[in-house]
């Protein structure tokens, strides 16, 4: 009897380890590159604004001409700005790519 007990639960470890694998997958492959392209274009974001910051200190602690801190902060600030559109562009198109397939998936398949 404690022979089955440790069978059925093995079965049902077995089936649980499984279960991802048998499920609807609701993802396409082309949307890990552009979640990539959008995690490289977040942090270069990022950067970009922490050097903003940067330089923005840099000359109120003196350390630049006001010069060199005009030059960088519209250099920096056009970059930003840059990276932001393409942030902005890659998410509308993710959603769009989203919004379609959830209209063309067949009634009675969703996911689990």
């Amino acid at each position: 009897m404690a022979a089955l007990a440790v069978i059925a639960i093995i079965l049902g470890f077995g089936f649980w380890i499984l279960l991802p694998l048998l499920r609807l997958e609701s993802f396409r492959a082309g949307e890990y590159e552009a979640a990539g392209e959008l995690k490289d274009l977040c942090a270069l974001k990022e950067a970009a604004y922490d050097t903003l910051r940067d330089i923005e200190f840099d000359f109120k602690m003196g350390k630049m001409a006001e010069k060199d801190y005009l030059e960088l902060k519209t250099r920096y600030q056009g970059e930003a700005a840059e990276v932001v559109g393409q942030v902005e562009a890659l998410e509308k198109s993710l959603e769009s790519s989203r919004r379609s397939r959830s209209r063309d998936r067949p009634a009675g398949k969703t996911p689990v």
